[in-house]
């Protein structure tokens, strides 16, 4: 019988409940230290910070879960809702708008699924190349100005509050941890994903269909991406082509990481990222709130990262 060490105990218990015991500790640091933070109104700004974050973190989680990656997720972002404000600007109902960004989330994640899986491209250089090329197109299409929202129902999407001053945005995200959970746990979709990680060649050999599966993931991923640009232009109420969706992939990875998938690929864990996400989230705000540089918190960001990928290592040696 294998002999279970202390440390790797102490891995395996960090990838179970690390992203909810951290976001825990952050709660407690803040409630001693930063000044107004023991309010409600803390905790429904960060559900309504951490939505477009969430949706993106699902997309990404399956895309991970298959030993993937996608750093295009914050300039799919930032394309589809300079599209959506740009249509809305020319008059087109909220509703076709709409279709069409998710339209177009879907044809850029079956391009990097067909990219990746067909055509044998690294995940990591080809969705670096659409990060700047989207981010260019971005760009050029909003000729560098932020393009306002004015369009009442978009707005009343990300604006509107509940009895109690509850932000609508705690439906979207009830919404996709159900069905992203759904999708992980209780779906074919799910067991694909974890074939596909842990052994690629083994999954082909059993029937899967690795290059379908794959585009299938990624638009999964581009979808996601273009839900959370369309959450984005609603909440925010102007569209910065420049700054739209920055970094969103380093707080979805770091989600991810410390929500217990596998950056190696493997299980998809929804409920993780969901804790990693208001830990992402949690983070910036306490930089913020105690006046600390914000370039700081990418920092903080990074080292959860690495901290995750060594209680990985941990486990597996």
């Amino acid at each position: 019988m294998k002999k279970i060490h202390k440390a790797e105990t102490v891995s395996i218990l960090f990838q179970k409940y690390g992203a909810a015991a951290v976001f825990l500790i952050l709660i407690l640091v803040n409630a001693v230290f930063t000044p107004n933070f023991v309010n409600v109104a803390v905790m429904w700004n960060i559900i309504a910070q951490m939505t477009p974050i969430m949706y993106i973190s699902v997309g990404m989680t399956f895309v991970i879960g298959t030993s993937g990656i996608d750093l295009s997720v914050g300039s799919i972002l930032a394309f589809c809702s300079i599209i959506l404000a740009r249509m809305l600007q020319l008059g087109y109902p909220v509703l076709a708008a709409v279709a069409v960004i998710l339209l177009i989330g879907a044809v850029i994640g079956i391009f990097n699924g067909f990219m990746v899986s067909k055509m044998g491209i690294q995940p990591i250089i080809l969705t670096i190349v659409m990060q700047m090329i989207l981010r260019g197109f971005a760009i050029f299409v909003s000729k560098g100005k932020s393009i306002p929202i004015t369009n009442s129902t978009l707005s009343a999407m990300g604006l509107h509050r509940f009895p109690g001053g509850v932000p609508i945005q705690i439906l979207y995200v009830a919404v996709i941890f159900i069905v992203g959970s759904i999708l992980a746990k209780k779906t074919a979709l799910g067991c694909y994903v974890e074939a596909i990680g842990d052994n690629n060649k083994a999954a082909f050999l059993a029937g899967v269909r690795i290059v379908g599966m794959t585009v299938l993931i990624y638009m999964l991923s581009g979808v996601m991406s273009a839900v959370a640009g369309i959450l984005e232009a609603a909440r925010s109420g102007a569209v910065d082509p420049s700054i739209v969706g920055g970094l969103y992939e380093v707080d979805a990875i770091a989600a991810v990481a410390i929500g217990g998938t596998s950056l190696d690929g493997g299980k998809p864990n929804i409920t993780g990222p969901f804790f990693g996400v208001m830990t992402m989230i949690l983070i910036t705000m306490t930089i913020n709130m105690n006046n600390i540089p914000y370039e700081i918190s990418n920092i903080v960001k990074a080292f959860i990262i690495l901290f995750s990928l060594y209680m990985r290592r941990e486990s597996k040696a």
